[in-house]
């Protein structure tokens, strides 16, 4: 054909590099911290409004993930052009450098005003990145929990979201009322088990 190109990809996905690049314009330009702005703004309203009706007998909790929830692994996923090397994840983790994702900061910081408790449940398992956990919640400010929950060597369900359903279920059987649950992931909040759940967004990855 004289003149012309010819080709297929009508129906191809978007290419590689332009989808990275679209991640990338979301996430500096300031759409993405916006968008989790509003979710952390509809939370704290709910936190606030739940926290003054509480009874007496009430063990209020409001349970939280962690990666992409209170911290971002931003700067390690631009670094590696968002690959995923468990090795060098373990490294990062260990350094306990994420920032706080601020407006989820100030969810936190509600509930814990409110004398409200705060659990963070998290896929993360090994001992490394436990202690980078541990370290990394206090540098950002959120030190002040009633626990976190890692993935342990119990942890057999086939699934993330089983996991932490699972888990949720453990809370409700210690006496907590699970006011809000959080997560960037739908697997963070499948399966029920709170009062309310909030959904950030996550262009970065996904987890089942």
């Amino acid at each position: 054909m004289v003149g012309g190109v010819i080709g297929l990809g009508a129906s191809a996905p978007v290419n590689l590099s332009q989808a990275k690049a679209a991640v990338r314009a979301y996430h500096d330009e300031g759409d993405y911290e916006r968008d989790i702005a509003q979710v952390a703004d509809w939370a704290i309203a709910w936190i606030e409004q739940r926290g003054a009706r509480r009874t007496a007998d009430e063990r209020l909790v409001v349970l939280m993930d962690v990666d992409e929830t209170v911290l971002s692994n931003y700067p390690h996923m631009v670094a590696r052009d968002f690959g995923y090397v468990p090795s060098e994840w373990v490294k990062w983790v260990e350094r306990a450098a994420a920032p706080a994702i601020e407006p989820m900061r100030e969810v936190y910081r509600t509930a814990r005003r409110l004398d409200i408790a705060v659990v963070f449940l998290t896929g993360r398992a090994t001992p490394e990145e436990e202690r980078g956990t541990v370290e990394n919640l206090r540098i950002a400010g959120m030190g002040d929990y009633e626990r976190i929950i890692f993935k342990g060597p119990t942890d057999t369900a086939p699934t993330a979201a089983e996991r932490k359903r699972i888990r949720r279920i453990q809370l409700e059987e210690e006496g907590f009322t699970i006011i809000a649950s959080l997560g960037d992931q739908g697997s963070d909040l499948a399966g029920g088990h709170a009062e309310r759940i909030f959904k950030l967004p996550n262009p970065f990855y996904q987890v089942p």
